[in-house]
This record gives C-alpha cells, structure tokens and sequence, in this order.
C-alpha cells in the first residue's frame, strides 16, 4: 500500500502542476535513512524498562561510596602535585556519573495523541536557509508540503538570509512563501544569526498569517521524517494548554557503521526521555513544533546566544511552560558532518553555547530538577579536562610516580569493581529506545564509538569551555554555519592534540622499561585504568583524522562529497 509520502500531490491548476513537476526534478533524492523511518512508521513502546537502569546506577554509586574514601586514605601525600589533580579529577568523574545516575532514575514516553481529520490547527513552517544547495532545500520543501497535513492549514515559509535568486525561482509556484529577512546586522535586524532569520519570518508570519496557532522550525537540510509529524506534534499541542512546545527525534544520513556518531542515539533515545520526566527538554532546532503564544510570551527566539534552541527552551521553562519529547522521527538530514574539521566546528559550537549559558545565562524560575539536568550537561563538557589528569598520571605511573599508595590487590579491590560497574552502566544505557536498527548493531562496537567519540572531542570541548568562559556575558563568541559537504583528506593538524596525548603513556612504558622503573602490571592496570581506556580512545580517533581515504591520500587528492559549502 502506498505511503502519503508515496503518493503525488493534487496541484490545483496547470501551472501548479508543472511547478511541482519542476521542483520534484530538481530536488535532491530522499535519503535512505528518511525512507526507512517512514518504512517503520510511528509506533513504539509506551514504557521503557527502568529497573535494569535503577539497578546498575545504585551499585554504581555504592561502590563509589566504597572507593572515594579509600582513595582520599590512600593518596601519595609525598607526591601532592600528582596526587590532588588525580582527586580532583576522580571527583568531577563521580560528581558526573551521581548526576547521571539521579537525572537518568526516571522516565517519560509520551503517549501518541496524532490529530485525525481535516479540522485541525494552522501551522506555519519556517525554514532558514543560508546557503545550502538549492536541490537539498527543495527536498526540505517537498517532505514538508507531502506530509500528511491539510495543506490548506500550513504555510510554509523559506526564510533566505543568502539572498539566492535561484532558491527563488526554484520556489516559484509551489504555493510556498519565499522571504528575504534584513542583511545581517541591518537596523532593525533582532539577531545576526539563524536567530536573526527565524525572527524576521516569524514577524512576516504573525503579519500574514494571524490565525497561526502553531510554528514549526526546520533547518533547510532536514527532511520529514514520520508522515504524520505534524498530526503528531500539534496533537501534543491541543491535548495540553501548557506545552510550550514539542521536540522530536532527528537523525541524519550516515555512512556506515555512523562513525561519528551523528545518530546520537545515547542522546534522542535515552537522555531526553529523562528529560521529559523532569520537564527539562529543550528545542533542538528542528523536528520541533512550538505554541506560538509560548514563542510570543519568550519574546521571539533569543539572540544572546550563538544558536537559538538552547537557550529558547530555558526562557520557556523559566516561565512556568512545559516541554515535550515525542518518540518520532521528525527530522532527517540529509547530510551529517564526518570529516574531522567539520565535526570539530559543529560539537564545538553546541557546547560553547551550552557552557555559556549554564554559567552566564538567565536561569531563575528552573526547579531543582531542571536544574540538575542542565548541570548535567554542563558538567559533561567540564569533565573533558580529566583528560589531562588521567593520560599523564597513568604515563608517571610507569615512571614509578603514583597518585596512589597502596598495594596492588588493594587497588583491584577498590578501584575495578567501581570502573566496570560504570562501564556495564553505560553499556545498557546505549540500548536506544524503539531503535529499528536492532538486527544491524552490535551493542559493544556501538558503546566503544561512543566513547571513543566522547573523549576524542574533549580538546575540542576544553576549548569550547575555556572560550565561553572567558568571552563572559558579554561578548558572543563568532558564530560559523556547519558546513554541508563532506571533505576528504588526512586532518592531521586538527588530530595532533589527539596524537600527542595518546603517545604519552607509551613513551612513559618504553622509558620506564628502559629504567626498570615499571610497577607490576596489577598495580598499572589498576591505578592507571582510566588513563588506559583514554589513550586507547585517542589513539583510535586519530583514524578518524583521514577517515574516507588513507594517511597519505591527501597528497593525491582531496575529496569532496555531497555539495559544495555555502561562500
């Protein structure tokens, strides 16, 4: 039987008719990934198992509560320079996984509330672009005005800060509203940014279209996802008067194997259903619908900030509003960051804007749970620089220099115990929620490109931090579009860091076996576990640095795939 998606459109006129056959011939093909969500359809489990997760997370923090005083009796007060910084460090990791822990003993999937029939809300659909490839907006369009949604009760609006004449003729005739907000930092403008655009078509949206009761946000490159987001997503909307707004799962197209990790599937199928029971979700820029008299009361997206999702979803909370995450995919991208430079640039960005906003932001009106949801993650980011700590204390131990003064099955007593029990926490932690790819992935492969990606972004996230730290409330930081093509070619330059920190335990092992000032391998294994499993991970990111060709290929020849990036 053939999908809504499947079927084509009913132009109203002729000229309708070849419009859309104009538009459909230019546009770029639907990605596999958005195919295949729309192939699963929009069902899933209304409760997801807690007691696995309760159960792991109190033996997680009872053997921490068995480990953190024996560490602080057993520090090497000889060597204080090397023991406190590995205190410290154990203590930003507990104080991490305790937060994990607490924030994750709870979850919320909400139920499916879709809308049925033609009598529904007006929705106006937003769509900022700055330019992307004209094929890859017109996909965006095209998922937007197929979805199965009145197309008489939705209005669609591309908003084009690039000022393309040829994204506006492509648009011509598709009943869609094509706008050229203000140039940047114009008179009159409110926000440079994406912020900037999406306030400029939202005021051309209240003008043109006063009986719009809901707004959606789309980033130019992603496309529908469920067929009947829209139902879905309003649906939320009508059922509770409080909702500000509701959030959606977003994935993108991937190559095999996401070896970037741009599924984030410990993130949309995981941590956001905890959020949800907290009321601490908060917009992701697309796949997200908002209330417009909630948009309203915020005064418009917010422009402090580098990006506008962040930092919307907390003036709406701080106000009394409710937030919610729907188990559907929204949005697809059509293309997602896998080259090292391009992942560097839009990780960076997201947490520069969470940093900023956790320390200099506006944060009055959040409840205690809010606000340890939002600590969270501020603490995620803060946690990269026990890197620093770990990998060279692990290298000194081969020096024979130990943060620890104890004996070797002391340590395997204290320490393995509470380091496994964390690992096995995460390990069932990365089960995604309602995730089709069950057959396909291997749950162990699956949890080691996390954290090789956790930690093969922490010099990333330490200069995110330190940025967003001394910039004060102040002065934004440059904010950068991610770029929409995929690069090919050995980054070397931006994985040295990466390469230097993970040489250093090996360099530490050869001159400690020159020296003969190796421990034994319990006390090493033990002590320096951390710093072993971060080496390993650097090690393993460094590949990522010419990921799609080989070491020397950029000698050769550079790559470039999908579409050019925007000027």
């Amino acid at each position: 039987m053939a999908t809504v998606l499947d079927q084509p459109l009913l132009p109203e006129s002729p000229a309708e008719a070849a419009s859309l056959a104009r538009a459909q011939e230019l546009a770029a093909p639907s990605s596999n990934l958005a195919n295949a969500s729309r192939r699963f359809g929009d069902q899933f489990p209304l409760v997801r198992r807690q007691k696995p997760i309760r159960l792991i997370g109190a033996l997680v923090l009872a053997l921490m509560a068995f480990y953190m005083p024996w560490l602080l009796t057993h520090l090497n007060r000889s060597l204080p320079w090397l023991a406190w910084p590995f205190v410290a460090a154990n203590a930003m990791s507990a104080l991490c996984v305790t937060l994990s822990v607490l924030n994750g003993w709870s979850t919320r999937v909400t139920p499916r509330r879709p809308l049925v029939g033609p009598d529904v809300p007006e929705v106006a659909v937003i769509i900022p672009t700055w330019g992307e490839p004209v094929p890859m907006v017109l996909r965006t369009v095209l998922s937007v005005i197929e979805q199965d949604y009145p197309r008489g009760r939705m209005h669609v609006v591309v908003s084009d800060d690039a000022h393309n004449p040829e994204l506006a003729a492509a648009l011509a005739g598709l009943d869609v509203s094509y706008h050229e907000p203000p140039p940047r930092h114009a008179p009159g403008r409110d926000g440079a940014a994406k912020a900037g655009n999406l306030n400029s078509a939202l005021e051309l949206v209240l003008t043109n279209f006063p009986d719009v009761a809901c707004i959606e946000t789309r980033d130019a490159d992603d496309e529908v996802g469920s067929e009947r987001f829209l139902r879905h997503a309003v649906g939320q909307l009508e059922f509770d008067e409080r909702l500000a707004f509701v959030q959606t799962i977003k994935e993108a197209q991937v190559s095999a194997g996401d070896p970037f990790v741009n599924l984030d599937g410990q993130f949309y199928r995981c941590q956001m259903l905890s959020r949800n029971h907290a009321n601490a979700v908060f917009p992701c820029g697309s796949g997200l619908v908002w209330r417009r008299r909630a948009l309203e009361h915020i005064g418009g997206f917010p422009t402090w900030n580098l990006v506008e999702d962040l930092q919307s979803g907390v003036e709406a909370l701080r106000r009394g509003w409710r937030g919610c995450y729907l188990t559907i995919v929204g949005a697809v991208g059509q293309h997602s960051p896998e080259d090292v430079a391009n992942v560097f640039k839009q990780r960076g960005t997201w947490a520069i804007d969470t940093v900023r906003l956790s320390i200099w932001g506006p944060r009055r009106g959040l409840n205690l749970r809010q606000r340890l949801h939002f600590s969270e993650t501020l603490l995620f980011y803060l946690h990269s620089f026990t890197v620093l700590v770990y990998v060279p204390c692990t290298a000194l131990a081969c020096l024979g220099a130990f943060a620890i003064k104890a004996s070797g099955l002391s340590c395997l007593l204290h320490l393995m115990p509470y380091a496994l029990a964390a690992e096995v926490r995460l390990f069932i932690l990365n089960q995604p929620f309602a995730d089709r790819r069950r057959r396909q992935r291997s749950p162990m492969r699956a949890l080691w490109r996390l954290k090789l990606m956790w930690l093969g972004l922490a010099p990333v996230y330490m200069l995110a931090c330190c940025k967003a730290i001394a910039c004060g409330p102040n002065r934004k930081p440059i904010y950068k579009i991610t770029r929409k093509s995929t690069e090919v070619r050995w980054y070397w330059r931006e994985t040295s860091p990466h390469a230097l920190l993970a040489a250093i335990v090996p360099a530490g092992f050869l001159v400690g076996l020159l020296l003969g000032t190796l421990p034994p391998a319990l006390i090493l294994i033990t002590t320096g576990y951390w710093g072993l499993v971060n080496t390993a991970a650097l090690a393993a990111f460094v590949m990522r640095g010419w990921f799609g060709t080989t070491p020397l290929g950029w000698l050769r020849t550079t790559e470039r795939r999908a579409a050019p990036a925007p000027s």
